[in-house]
């Protein structure tokens, strides 16, 4: 049988593969709605003149411990039906990397004119994805619907006509594309396939986008004006014109130029003074108004791959002596080749330099890489895949940003204590904490000079930060930069019965739906990853409709898709089909209330048999 996920990599029982795909249907449904939506012909749009357009990849919480297939084009159509292309060659992509940041793709010159269609072609003759099974993973092999193997996709997102791409002289307009993972495919763990469905969602000049990376060489460096130029050579291309980044620096942007740590100003000077074309990684946001890019850090030289090192990426999951185990390991050897290893043995030396990210001025040693750390770590790669070693004596370790998942134990403590459900995106029984003095389900969590007052006991919440020192001797696990409470991110709510009943709900009407719980044998919530159990629930939960009744809601029946677009209806044809129907599984997105129980929104799919 299928063992298909909404997140995988979390301590979630299985979704059923109808509820998988009936959630694919709504979400298609919910696009092909907003795209009938708004107004405006073809326009008078001209093509004497010209604007700039900056591309971005990114992906929603998924499956996927690597998920890596080529885009070879991506395509923007004008309102008036004229189609440019924007990719200059072709880029190989691991989408499950970028659930939390977005990658810059392309900068391109496109005609004016206000554009309602993205076109994105991935070939997946040569694809690398792998999924979490247990303590290990499995390489899977994209299929479509009817099983056969896939070559090439074309995905496509039409805009809001009422919202479209607006490309004029001046200001540069972005564009987020989001390869919903989560969405588009179907694991199947006994046969080893993934059943792709493509859905593309983009974002037209995001408000609040999610932080952003850009990679290329150095192309100019202007201290009076704090800022540099860059050419942008997305993800891990050793070659190759994607256009031109105007990066903006501050007082509070972190540098690390060949190794060495610098902040502001004197960060600047010293990346004046690297060579042109220095390989260079920015991370940093987009800040209105003029949607400028702003670099928290910079990254240049023999500080990022191929700076002369191979250079691995991944999580600290165990640690014995001066052996890290790392896992969900990227590597990048030195002449820019990228390979997937699950597990890698990073080995420590008296000569390795450890440094920490956004931190200019400290000094640490390999005794403050602990177990749950992510790491970067630079030097000399042997062995073969299953049993490779990288060696970092004279290299560099850099530990990164990580962050942990979970749900509060206590609030109001010092440290914070937190029921640890993933770290760094992967579940926690992954990790080994021998040698150290952590519990993952009493995680003790500094908090200091972070506003906690919206916390309360089993919130969800995402932390980000760096774990503590190596030792059983250590007061805190992990040192916190930022704590966010999920509790008021929308929400998917899973319920399923088996085998499926005639009474899942005590009532059904206009006004609301109340679950029945007994003989459900799945039962959660889930927010941006962090997994709530229904299942202690005093009652059953209640699905509301929104205010004006109005949304996306679904009934399966014998593989038919009946949609309705308010609540009333749905309930009132939910009512009419069940007879002697049962049900199998219900499926809703909305805002929850944790106090009153209820889940209000737009979208609800109950599956009947």
């Amino acid at each position: 049988m299928k063992n298909t996920y909404l997140l995988s990599n979390q301590p979630a029982k299985p979704l059923h593969g109808a509820m998988r795909w009936l959630l694919h249907m709504l979400l298609v449904a919910a696009s092909v709605a907003l795209a009938a939506c708004g107004g405006g012909g073809s326009g008078s749009d001209t093509v004497a003149d010209s604007g700039a357009v900056v591309i971005g990849l990114t992906d929603a919480d998924g499956d996927f411990v690597t998920y890596t297939v080529d885009v070879t084009s991506l395509t923007l159509t004008r309102r008036d039906g004229a189609v440019v292309d924007v990719l200059p060659q072709q880029v190989r992509v691991d989408f499950a990397q970028y659930t939390e940041l977005t990658e810059f793709l392309t900068a391109a010159q496109v005609p004016t004119g206000a554009y309602t269609r993205a076109e994105m072609t991935l070939d997946y003759s040569s694809a690398d994805i792998r999924a979490a099974q247990g303590d290990s993973v499995v390489q899977l092999d994209p299929v479509d619907t009817a099983g056969t193997a896939i070559t090439t996709l074309d995905v496509t997102v039409d805009l809001d006509r009422s919202k479209p791409l607006p490309i004029a002289p001046g200001i540069p307009a972005h564009l987020t594309l989001d390869f919903d993972l989560q969405a588009t495919n179907t694991v199947d763990l006994v046969a080893r396939t993934v059943t792709v469905l493509p859905l593309l969602v983009a974002d037209v000049n995001p408000e609040a986008p999610k932080p952003h990376r850009v990679r290329g060489p150095l192309l100019d460096v202007d201290v009076a004006d704090s800022r540099f130029e860059l050419s942008i050579r997305p993800f891990h291309l050793v070659r190759g014109d994607f256009g031109r980044l105007s990066v903006n620096t501050g007082a509070n942007t972190v540098f690390e130029i060949d190794g060495v740590a610098y902040q502001g100003d004197a960060g600047l000077a010293a990346l004046a003074a690297a060579p042109a074309f220095t390989a260079t990684v920015v991370s940093g946001d987009l800040q209105l108004p003029g949607r400028v890019f702003v670099a928290t850090e910079v990254r240049a030289g023999s500080s990022v791959a191929f700076g002369g090192s191979d250079v691995v990426s991944g999580s600290v999951t165990a640690r014995s002596g001066d052996a890290l185990t790392v896992r969900g390991a990227s590597l990048v050897r030195q002449d820019g080749t990228v390979i997937f290893n699950d597990n890698v043995t990073v080995l420590l030396d008296s000569t390795t330099r450890i440094v920490r990210q956004l931190d200019a001025g400290n000094t640490y040693t390999g005794d403050d890489i602990s177990v749950g750390q992510r790491i970067r770590a630079a030097g000399t790669l042997s062995g073969a895949p299953g049993g490779y070693t990288l060696d970092t004596a004279a290299g560099v370790v850099r530990m990164e940003v990580s962050s942990i998942a979970g749900q509060v134990v206590q609030a109001e403590s010092t440290p914070m204590i937190v029921d640890v459900q993933s770290i760094n995106g992967r579940p926690v029984s992954l990790y080994d904490f021998t040698g150290t003095a952590a519990d993952p389900h009493n995680y003790r969590v500094d908090t200091d000079g972070l506003s906690l007052a919206s916390l309360a006991t089993d919130d969800p919440l995402r932390v980000r930060g760096f774990v503590q020192p190596f030792g059983t001797g250590v007061v805190d696990d992990f040192a916190a930069i930022s704590a966010v409470d999920l509790s008021d991110v929308p929400a998917w709510m899973a319920i399923g019965w088996a085998p499926p009943t005639a009474g899942a709900f005590d009532s059904l009407s206009a006004t609301g739906m109340v679950v029945n719980l007994d003989g459900s044998d799945l039962h959660q919530l889930v927010q941006r990853g962090v997994v709530t159990d229904l299942g202690g629930l005093p009652a059953g939960p209640t699905v509301l409709p929104q205010s004006d009744g109005k949304g996306l809601y679904a009934v399966l029946v014998s593989g038919s898709v009946q949609i309705y677009t308010t609540f009333g209806s749905f309930t009132e044809g939910l009512i009419q089909q069940l007879g002697a129907r049962t049900t199998a599984e219900l499926l809703a997105r909305g805002s929850w209330d944790a106090s009153s129980e209820t889940l209000a929104g737009r979208f609800a799919a109950v599956h009947l048999r």
